[in-house]
């Protein structure tokens, strides 16, 4: 299966799962972390699995292809893992490492996660408001980084972030790699070599899966048409359409409209 883009609509968003948990591979353009409470919690990222355990963390750079994965040994405890996803530009003024340089190896164990961390992680649990939230991560952060072995971005690795940008902008237009290549003067089989092996999905299948995310924000935000909602998203056919939003939500939009109608 391949990672799809997902686009988290708040500037910083935190997910509390108190069992281990699968969530398909996926990555955005923002800064994810990742502690883990207590038990067990299996991550992929790239082609390396890692497996959290208690007061261990991750820190996952803009556009790493990541998976999670149930634990399948043995655990004593409940599992609790937290994930706090948070705009890069909320970030960069006070930690400017979050966008000028990466790690190799985003994993830390406990022993490299400092108690101010620890207690930052804590206190996001019961933050009320997202000014709090954005504190208590840049405590968590700062001290997280310091740990890490980081290092600079070149313009091969800042291309990424810069391509799938200019997607997220123009994806109504009829997109192509020979169009990207133009835009950002690579050749095309490069930036094909871009998708397959740094974002691990096709061109195709990342910009059908942008078309559809935003087709189905129209869908339950608008009384539009289907055809007039396609033809918005930036497909050129209705059948297209169809096609893509299946592969990308498995089901038609007819039956997401649908099920949209039911649920209300």
């Amino acid at each position: 299966m391949y990672p799809y883009f997902e686009n988290p609509h708040k500037h910083i968003f935190i997910s509390y799962n108190r069992k281990t948990y699968h969530f398909p591979a996926h990555f955005h353009n923002n800064l994810e972390i990742v502690y883990c409470f207590s038990g067990a919690q299996s991550i992929k990222v790239g082609d390396r699995l890692y497996t959290l355990k208690k007061g261990d963390a991750l820190v996952l750079f803009p556009n790493t292809a990541h998976e999670y994965l149930e634990y399948q040994g043995a655990i004593d405890e409940p599992t609790e893992v937290l994930s706090v996803i948070c705009n890069n530009k909320l970030l960069a003024e006070s930690i400017p490492d979050v966008v000028t340089k990466y790690a190799k190896d985003p994993f830390l164990n406990s022993a490299q996660v400092s108690e101010n961390a620890a207690f930052a992680f804590e206190k996001i649990l019961s933050a009320d408001n997202d000014v709090a939230l954005l504190g208590w991560t840049f405590v968590a952060l700062s001290d997280l980084l310091k740990e890490l072995a980081l290092s600079p971005l070149d313009q091969n690795m800042e291309l990424p972030s810069k391509v799938i940008a200019y997607i997220d902008t123009n994806f109504k237009e009829d997109l192509t790699i020979h169009h990207l290549a133009k835009v950002f003067g690579y050749h095309p089989s490069y930036i094909a070599h871009l998708f397959c092996n740094q974002l691990k999905i096709p061109f195709r299948t990342y910009l059908g899966a942008v078309r559809s995310e935003y087709a189905a924000s129209q869908i339950r935000t608008t009384q539009k048409s289907l055809t007039e909602i396609a033809y918005e998203s930036g497909y050129r056919s209705l059948n297209t359409f169809c096609r893509c939003f299946k592969k990308h939500f498995s089901q038609t939009p007819s039956q997401y409209k649908k099920d949209l109608l039911l649920r209300r």
